[in-house]
C-alpha cells in the first residue's frame, strides 16, 4: 500500500490546525473521505437525483439501480447471503433498534435474559435496556478480563434455554479487543439463542464474511468505513425475518393499504419506512468499493503495523497506561486507549489540538467498561488507511511535552477531591476529598489571552475551598459524566449569609479552576448574591452581556472558553451544581 498516494486522495488531510498540519486520530469516531466518496454522493446529486423503486421514468430507474446496486456491495463486502439480507438504517444505532423493536418486542418475554458484555458501545446496550423495560426480560453481564478480553467460561456458563439474545461488540472501540465472535454465535445458537454483531468497528478493518460467522444480526456504520453520515447497514440472518414485525410504517414497506389495515412489502424493504437517504447509499457504496480495492486483508495488516508502533512508542512514555490486550491475534490495531498521570484526558486533547493533533477524550460512550477499570474517561487515539508512523511520532512528541511541563505536579495536592454524596440539602451528603493533583493542559487554542491562562492556572494548582466546612446545612454533588468531572459543595449558612464554603472535586483544569474561583466570589456573599454571580456567569458562557455592575471577579476569564462547548460544561460544572443545590433546599422547605 502506497500510504502517500492514499493520503492525496483525503482533501481533508492539507489542512492546518492552529498552525500545525492535520493529524487526524479519531477514526473511531468517524472517518475521513476519500475523494472517490465525495465524487460519487455529488454526481448523484448533479446527475441521477430522483426517488426510487416508484418513478416511470429513466431517471428514477437509474437512481433506483444506484440504490440496489449499493446494496448489492455492501452484501459482497460483508459476505452476507444476498443483496436481501441487507437493510439500510441511518447507522448501527439504528440497526439496533430495529432489532430491538423488529424482533425483540415479539420475541422476548417476562423473565426472557439478554446478555451483553462490560465492553459494548452505549448503542449496544440502552436499545436492550429498553427492551427489557417494555417486555420484563432480564439483562445479564458477560464479565471481561483485566486485560480487556471477554471471559469465555463465565459466558458459557451464563448460557441456558432462558437466553434469548447475546449482543456483542465484534471489536471494542476502547480496548481494540476482537472477539471470538464465532464461537459466541455457536454457543448460543446451541441453546436456542439469537446473537447481535455490533461490527461498526470491525467492518473498516478486518475482512468479514458472515456466511463464516453466521450472525442473527449484524450492524455496522457508513461514516466508519469512509463513507457518509446517515447511513448503515443491517445484514439479517434471512430466517429471522419471519420473526420480525416492521420497526416504522410508512410509504415504501407496504403492499397494500386499506383505510383500517394494511399488508407488508417483502424484505427488506419491509424496514425501510419512507424516502431513504439515497445519496448516502450511493456513497456508502462508493466507499466499499475503495476499501475493497485496497483489500481488507492489507488494510487490517497495515492497521495492526501502525497500531502495534503506536503502542510500543507509547509504553515507553512515564505514567502512561494503555487499555486492552495489546498486539496480538486478537488486537485489532486500530486504536490505543490511554490514561497519563501528569493530566486529565480533556486537558490532553486540548494540548494536543494545539499541535494540529486530533484525538478522542471522555468515556467513548462505555461508561460501564470505565467504571470497570476504575476510570471516568480516557485519551483514545484511533487510525485509519491514511495514518502514518510520523502522525504518531507527533502524538508522542507531544505527550512528552505534556509529561515535561505536568508531571512535577502529579501528588502536589490539588486537582483533586472526589465528591461521592447524592447531594442533600441537609448537609447528610457523603462527599469528601483529598488532593491527587494534575495539570492544567491549557493548549494554544484557548486563545492569546496569557491572562487567562495564568488566572486558571493559579487556581487549578492552588485551589480555594478546601478547608473543611463544620455545621454544614447543604451539601450537593454534581458530575459531568462526559469526562469524569466531579464536585461536592458544602455550604455553611448564616441566614442569608453563606459564612463557609467548601469546593472539594477532581476533573480536568478549567471545573477545578471553576469551583475555586466559584468559592473565591461566594464566601461571605448572600444568597441573591450567589444567585446573581450564577446567572451572570451562565449568561457569559453562553456569550451574553453580563448584567450592569455585576463583578465575576477572576470568573469573567473562562469567557476564553465559551467557542469550545464541551469545555464549557466543565467551566459550568460547579456553578450548576450550586444552582441544584439551592433549588433542592426551597424544594425541602428550608435552607437556602
Amino acid at each position: 500500500m502506497d500510504i502517500q498516494a492514499i493520503r492525496r486522495e483525503f482533501p481533508i488531510l492539507a489542512r492546518e490546525m492552529n498552525g500545525h498540519a492535520l493529524a487526524y486520530l479519531d477514526s473511531a469516531a468517524t472517518t475521513q473521505k476519500p475523494r472517490a466518496v465525495i465524487a460519487a454522493l455529488s454526481r448523484y446529486y448533479e446527475e441521477s437525483n430522483a426517488n426510487i423503486h416508484r418513478g416511470v421514468y429513466r431517471l428514477s430507474e437509474e437512481a433506483t439501480r444506484a440504490y440496489e446496486d449499493a446494496r448489492g456491495k455492501v452484501a459482497s463486502f460483508l459476505g452476507a447471503p444476498s443483496p436481501s439480507a441487507v437493510v439500510f438504517v441511518r447507522n448501527a444505532t439504528e440497526g439496533v433498534n430495529l432489532v430491538a423493536h423488529g424482533w425483540g418486542d415479539r420475541n422476548v418475554r417476562a423473565g426472557d435474559q439478554i446478555l451483553v458484555t462490560r465492553m459494548e458501545h452505549h448503542a449496544n446496550l440502552v436499545p436492550w435496556h429498553l427492551l427489557a423495560r417494555r417486555t420484563g426480560a432480564v439483562i445479564r453481564e458477560i464479565p471481561i478480563t483485566d486485560d480487556g478480553r471477554l471471559d469465555l467460561a463465565a459466558f458459557e456458563a451464563l448460557l441456558s434455554p432462558r437466553v434469548k439474545l447475546v449482543a456483542v461488540t465484534h471489536v471494542s472501540n476502547v480496548l481494540g479487543t476482537i472477539n471470538p465472535v464465532a464461537r459466541i454465535v455457536a454457543s448460543a445458537r446451541a441453546v436456542g439463542a439469537a446473537v447481535l454483531i455490533d461490527g461498526a468497528q470491525a467492518a473498516p478493518h478486518l475482512p468479514i464474511d458472515l456466511a463464516v460467522l453466521d450472525p442473527d444480526f449484524y450492524v455496522v456504520s457508513a461514516h466508519k468505513m469512509l463513507g457518509p453520515t446517515g447511513m448503515g447497514a443491517l445484514v439479517v440472518r434471512t430466517s429471522r425475518y419471519d420473526e420480525m414485525d416492521p420497526f416504522l410504517g410508512g410509504g415504501e414497506m407496504i403492499r397494500d393499504v386499506e383505510l383500517d389495515a394494511s399488508t407488508y412489502a417483502d424484505p427488506p424493504a419491509r424496514y425501510e419506512a419512507g424516502t431513504p437517504d439515497i445519496g448516502g447509499a450511493v456513497a456508502f457504496g462508493a466507499a466499499i468499493d475503495w476499501l475493497a480495492a485496497l483489500g481488507m486483508a492489507n488494510v487490517a495488516e497495515r492497521d495492526r503495523a501502525v497500531g502495534t508502533y503506536a503502542h510500543a512508542r507509547l509504553s515507553r512514555l512515564a505514567g502512561l497506561r494503555i487499555l486492552g490486550p495489546g498486539p496480538g491475534p486478537d488486537w485489532a490495531g486500530s486504536l490505543v486507549s490511554f490514561t497519563l498521570d501528569a493530566a486529565h484526558p480533556h486537558d490532553i486533547a486540548q494540548e494536543l489540538d494545539a499541535r494540529g493533533i486530533a484525538v478522542r477524550a471522555g468515556h467513548h460512550c462505555c461508561q460501564p467498561l470505565m467504571k470497570r477499570f476504575g476510570l471516568a474517561a480516557t485519551t483514545r487515539a484511533s487510525f485509519s488507511v491514511h495514518t502514518t508512523e510520523a502522525e504518531i511520532d507527533r502524538l508522542v512528541d507531544a505527550l512528552e511535552g505534556v509529561v515535561r511541563k505536568y508531571a512535577p505536579r502529579v501528588g502536589a495536592g490539588v486537582g483533586a477531591g472526589v465528591g461521592t454524596g447524592t447531594g442533600t440539602g441537609t448537609g447528610t451528603g457523603t462527599g469528601t476529598g483529598s488532593g491527587t493533583g494534575a495539570g492544567t493542559g491549557l493548549g494554544e487554542d484557548l486563545g492569546d489571552d496569557g491572562l487567562m491562562r495564568e488566572v486558571v492556572m493559579d487556581h487549578y494548582l492552588h485551589p480555594a475551598g478546601r478547608e473543611p466546612v463544620d455545621g454544614a446545612q447543604v451539601e450537593w454533588s454534581g458530575k459531568n459524566p462526559l469526562c469524569g468531572d466531579e464536585v461536592t459543595l458544602r455550604l455553611r449558612l448564616e441566614g442569608e449569609r453563606i459564612a463557609g464554603i467548601q469546593v472539594l472535586g477532581h476533573g480536568c483544569s478549567i471545573s477545578v479552576a471553576s469551583g475555586s474561583m466559584l468559592a473565591v466570589r461566594l464566601k461571605g456573599r448572600t444568597l441573591p448574591e450567589a444567585r446573581a454571580l450564577l446567572a451572570g456567569t451562565k449568561a457569559m458562557l453562553r456569550g451574553e452581556p453580563l448584567p450592569a455592575g455585576l463583578d465575576l471577579g477572576d470568573v469573567e476569564v473562562l469567557q476564553g472558553v465559551r467557542d469550545l462547548p464541551v469545555r464549557v460544561k466543565c467551566a459550568l460544572l460547579p456553578w450548576t451544581t450550586l444552582e441544584e443545590s439551592l433549588a433542592h433546599g426551597e424544594t425541602q422547605g428550608g435552607h437556602p
